[in-house]
């Protein structure tokens, strides 16, 4: 059992909770802490730290584990494409951008060999990429992420361009028909944003959406023959992480500042295309909505690294976690999110 090194737990009367000894917050407060306690006991991994904020971004809950602090960076993982789907949204409020129902071939014509030999990878549009539909083979979902069997793990130890290797993949099914999860997706979407926008992704999302969200503490891994990734690498702080949450949860705002427009965010928790019978995928975006809970929708990574956002209770959840390895925990780390929004 590791120790917590700090703890937080602030409550707000903006959901009702009322003052000190009123019994609905002592409920609330008892279940948290179980919920403390289970953490504690590793019954969900290796979680690092859980933060809660309301809609104008105060802190309701503020949690860290082991050494973990609030100024400590933690992998984000795959959260980083819900970050890609953002800037995109920005290209496409700008007008740099017509529409995400483009063919994706209109921004590569060095590609233009491929799309000739395979004349179904001339529909796949920037839709297909955001909703992870575009019919390329592709088995990252075959092996956990820590095996050499993995496609991008292999691709990565090859060293070989992201985008090479995309545009040369064979094809599965006609794009818009079946879910098959590719890292490489994002990473396309990235390079559109960098020709439309005239700067590299990288550069772009921190002048476009990690300055305005007063995030300026963060790492961002580098591979070899390849600019930055657009599908992971971005290490930041759990309260930070959650400013993405709360930028969805107020339609694109941060403190009164537009940076995507509504709209974007509304496409982008739509049902795009389905996983699984409880999940489904909008743009680099999870939605899930189970009987009987509010509805939930979120940005995950590997590792156990999300960002939930509960539009009913007007609340972010950002929890991080090190739990880099196939192995099943007791009790998954969503979990974590349901049991916070139900005493909430």
């Amino acid at each position: 059992m590791r120790k917590t090194f700090i703890s937080i737990l602030v409550f707000t009367t903006s959901f009702g909770f009322g003052f000190p000894g009123n019994s609905n917050l002592t409920s609330i407060s008892t279940k948290l802490s179980e919920l403390n306690d289970q953490i504690r006991q590793e019954q969900y991994g290796k979680v690092s730290g859980v933060v809660v904020l309301n809609m104008r971004g105060k802190p309701i809950v503020e949690q860290y584990y082991g050494f973990k602090n609030r100024y400590s960076l933690n992998p984000i993982s795959s959260v980083t494409k819900s970050i890609t789907s953002i800037a995109l949204g920005i290209c496409i409020d700008r007008g740099l951008v017509a529409s995400i129902d483009e063919p994706v071939a209109k921004y590569f014509p060095e590609y233009k060999k491929q799309f000739a030999e395979n004349p179904d990878k001339k529909n796949i549009t920037l839709r297909h990429f955001l909703n992870q539909t575009t019919g390329l083979k592709w088995g990252e979902w075959f092996y956990p992420y820590n095996y050499a069997s993995n496609n991008l793990m292999a691709l990565l130890e090859s060293k070989e361009n992201w985008i090479d290797h995309f545009f040369n993949l064979s094809v599965d099914t006609l794009a818009g028909v079946k879910f098959n999860y590719n890292s490489l997706s994002s990473q396309v979407i990235a390079e559109v944003v960098s020709r439309v926008s005239g700067m590299e992704f990288s550069q772009f999302v921190i002048e476009n959406i990690f300055k305005p969200l007063n995030i300026s503490s963060f790492s961002w891994d580098p591979y070899p023959n390849n600019p930055l990734p657009a599908w992971g690498g971005i290490s930041m702080s759990t309260i930070d992480m959650a400013k993405i949450g709360l930028l969805m949860l107020n339609n694109g705002k941060y403190r009164n500042v537009q940076i995507v427009s509504a709209s974007w965010v509304s496409n982008s928790i739509a049902i795009q295309s389905v996983y699984n019978q409880s999940t489904a995928y909008g743009l680099h975006w999870w939605i899930e909505h189970l009987t009987g809970e509010p509805l939930i929708y979120y940005a995950a990574g590997y590792g156990d690294q999300y960002v939930f956002v509960v539009p009913e209770k007007e609340i972010v959840i950002a929890i991080n976690s090190q739990n880099f390895s196939d192995y099943r925990w007791p009790k998954p780390v969503i979990d974590i999110a349901r049991t916070i929004a139900a005493s909430i």
